[in-house]
């Protein structure tokens, strides 16, 4: 087992992968640990399997984590009912992206503001959104434009493939 530091937290992990250099720090003083790896600039990643990923920090990444510090949340629904609900609300959100995922399915993604009224919307309506993780392609996307485009052209392709189904099965008919 291995203990990582950062930002106050203690992390156990099974097992540490860096993708960065690092530097030495000796405590020779310190009765329990006489020296530590240190890290500069890098994001801690730990997978379901408890392992650890030490790699580059973005500024997408420096974004997100501010982000998180302020208590701003970022997530998803489908349809204009939430949008209006939001409107109507006053709720604050930055601007509104539509993401297309699976099975053709139009997404919007916005980051709520405030953490207060995310609390109050997740009493109100549970069931009209839900929050998304770091790790998933629609939050990943509202920050990046490539990401994004990537996400729309693959949504494209998809719908164009089953408008060439349809015209078979047309075919067929006949």
């Amino acid at each position: 087992m291995w203990v990582i530091k950062t930002h106050g937290e203690s992390f156990y992990v099974n097992h540490v992968t860096s993708q960065l250099n690092w530097t030495t720090k000796e405590t020779p003083d310190n009765e329990r640990t006489k020296g530590s790896i240190k890290f500069k600039e890098c994001l801690l990643t730990i997978d379901p399997e408890n392992n650890a990923m030490i790699s580059n920090l973005t500024i997408f990444d420096k974004v997100r984590l501010r982000n998180q510090r302020l208590g701003i949340t970022r997530i998803m629904f489908t349809g204009f009912t939430f949008e209006k609900h939001l409107k109507e609300k006053g709720i604050k959100h930055t601007p509104f992206k539509r993401v297309h995922g699976a099975c053709s399915t139009a997404y919007t993604v916005c980051d709520l503001v405030n953490p207060k009224q995310l609390l109050f919307l997740q009493i109100e309506c549970p069931s009209m959104f839900r929050v998304l993780m770091p790790n998933e392609p629609q939050y990943q996307a509202y920050d990046d434009k490539s990401l994004w485009e990537k996400l729309q052209n693959s949504y494209s392709e998809w719908e164009d493939e089953d408008e060439d189904d349809d015209e078979e099965v047309n075919e067929d008919d006949e």
